[in-house]
């Protein structure tokens, strides 16, 4: 008799029945054979139809050489054969290259020579196409022939092009925003805007109805403090750019102006003597006047935001009966569907952390005088020094990082090493300039980020610094251009921070440098061939003794084992 066998648990098939499935697919090969059967009498019945399936707009900015040929391919329909036994061997040996102040001096000037030639692509116009299918196939070519003029800005020696949008259907979703909305709104980082802000968008803005208007609104502003917004708001002024700075986050944190209120008030309400309080009092009236100089350039409620906005409508000479539409645009991550979601009071958008969560652009009524118009991220070409840049404003994802030394090395030279070491509660060597490894396996070290062969793990370590970075943990501000320098801009970034929690790496810090793990791959390879092929030192030792061989009883243990290895200090008698 054979053993029964067990009944499935799980049932089988695509519809979790087996007759189902089998079932499904005898409709699904009927249907096929009617709709072949009456192909040729152009029957157009809904029951012979297949359903078109859904097409969902995926945002593709990172493409290697070989992607970027087969779209180009695709783009102008041409089609190439395989060429055989014809191949070339590429050096995929990175290079760790931190740029000096003069090369970005000289990068900027190469930036504005070449400033006017980065653009965006356009829609085409009207009167040049009848049908679909003629619209489909300009914006084709002019999608093509965008493509080969970035390639070719790309060709110039010293320019580095951050990733921009490959997808045609992503631009198609930023033409639709641009023609509904009567008011453009570009959102930005306010840490580093200018890598985020797209000239050309005003530019094309206008073109396509002069009556639009374009407006930069630069989120995160609550990490900066009130000099850094007064400067980047002469700037602004200067260059004729309407910009409002905007916080989109619920609780933001407090400033170091806020600090030390609370810190002087605690102190004030300490004291009993009249004068100390007539002093508090004074300190509180010039508290009050700061804020509302504040509240002037920053605006955290959405009820200010919106009345900006109506009243921006007003003097575009909307009118009055007619909804105003506002559109939001910009890089994926930099809140505007956050920002969307602060004004509505609830969440009507989707909010993620990976780039390309809104896939369409979305339409929410407000009010009966406020429409709001989500578009999905779009990357726009910018200029940058490197994709370490890119790296640390959080263009490219940090996870897909390969090389974690470059990114770090060139977030060394902009931020002061005892930020980190405070941040992070470690300590750095102090013997000449700390590089970007010794770095990353101090870090690594303190916070337990190790490998299976027991070294820190200086990737993990580095994702961290990054991530950080983007999310505001750690601060590092772009100065306005042609204003004042980089380092009269970072001494209102960073303060004197407290020198006592520096020695909490210090035990840290000594294990590190006992097991060499502050020595390069290089130093212990060194070491490795130094301690192979080094010529060996003869010692002489003296045996010791051996004891009597006791008589065995019987069961007892074979202690006096002849192959038995005996340890050396027992061994030798000098050990």
């Amino acid at each position: 008799m054979t053993k029964r066998r067990p009944n499935n648990r799980l049932p089988t098939g695509a519809n979790k029945s087996l007759g189902n499935s089998l079932r499904n697919a005898h409709h699904k090969a009927s249907r096929a054979h009617r709709i072949g059967k009456n192909d040729e009498d152009d029957i157009d019945n809904p029951a012979f139809v297949e359903k078109e399936s859904i097409h969902y707009i995926e945002s593709i900015t990172d493409e290697t050489s070989l992607e970027e040929f087969l779209a180009k391919a695709e783009l102008a329909d041409r089609q190439f054969t395989a060429e055989r036994d014809s191949f070339r061997i590429l050096d995929n040996t990175p290079t760790i290259v931190v740029p000096s102040v003069l090369d970005i001096a000289e990068n900027v000037k190469l930036q504005d020579e070449y400033k006017d030639r980065l653009k965006i692509p356009r829609r085409p116009p009207k009167d040049a196409w009848e049908d679909l299918e003629d619209l489909k196939k300009l914006e084709n070519e002019n999608f093509l022939q965008w493509r080969n003029d970035l390639a070719a800005l790309q060709q110039v020696n010293g320019l580095v092009l951050t990733p921009f949008e490959r997808n045609l259907d992503m631009w198609r979703e930023l033409w639709r925003v641009v023609e509904k909305s009567d008011i453009v709104i570009q959102i930005v980082d306010a840490r580093n805007p200018l890598l985020f802000y797209s000239m050309d968008l005003d530019d094309y803005v206008k073109e396509v109805d002069p009556a639009k208007q374009t407006v930069l609104l630069l989120n995160k502003s609550d990490l900066l403090e009130e000099e850094h917004l007064k400067m980047w708001m002469d700037y602004f002024k200067e260059k004729k750019i309407q910009a409002i700075f905007w916080s989109a986050i619920e609780n933001p944190k407090p400033t170091r102006v806020d600090e030390e209120e609370e810190e002087e008030a605690s102190m004030s309400e300490d004291s009993e003597s009249e004068s100390t309080s007539t002093a508090t009092m004074e300190q509180d009236s010039e508290v009050l006047t700061a804020e509302t100089t504040s509240s002037d350039l920053l605006i955290r409620d959405s009820a200010a935001l919106i009345e900006r906005l109506k009243r921006i409508g007003m003097i575009k000479g909307v009118p009055g009966e007619k909804q105003l539409t506002v559109g939001f645009v910009g890089y994926p991550n930099v809140g505007k569907s956050s920002t969307i979601n602060k004004l509505v009071g609830t969440k009507k958008v989707a909010v993620s952390a990976t780039p390309g969560k809104t896939r369409h652009f979305q339409t929410i009524h407000l009010d009966e005088e406020l429409c709001l118009c989500d578009c999905p991220g779009l990357v726009m070409p910018a200029f940058a020094f490197g994709r370490d840049e890119m790296l640390l404003n959080g263009i490219l994802p940090v996870d897909h990082m390969r090389d974690h030394f470059g990114p770090v090395g060139l977030l060394m030279t902009r931020m002061p090493l005892n930020i980190l070491e405070d941040a992070y509660a470690m300590m750095l060597p102090k013997e000449g300039k700390p590089s970007p490894l010794s770095l990353l396996t101090c870090l690594a070290f303190v916070r337990g980020f190790m490998s299976s062969a027991g070294i820190p793990d200086c990737s993990r370590a580095a994702r961290l610094i990054i991530k950080d970075l983007i999310s505001g943990k750690l601060l590092w501000v772009a100065a306005p251009p042609a204003t004042t320098s980089q380092e009269d801009f970072d001494r209102i970034t960073y303060r004197e921070t407290d020198t006592e929690r520096k020695q909490k790496g210090q035990v840290a810090l000594e294990q590190i440098e006992k097991r060499g793990l502050l020595n390069g791959d290089e130093q212990r390879s060194k070491q490795l061939d130094a301690n192979f092929f080094g010529e060996g030192v003869g010692t002489a030792h003296v045996k010791g003794v051996s004891r009597g061989v006791t008589k065995k009883k019987d069961g007892a243990k074979k202690h006096n084992n002849r192959n038995k290895k005996e340890k050396l200090r027992r061994i030798y008698a000098d050990q």
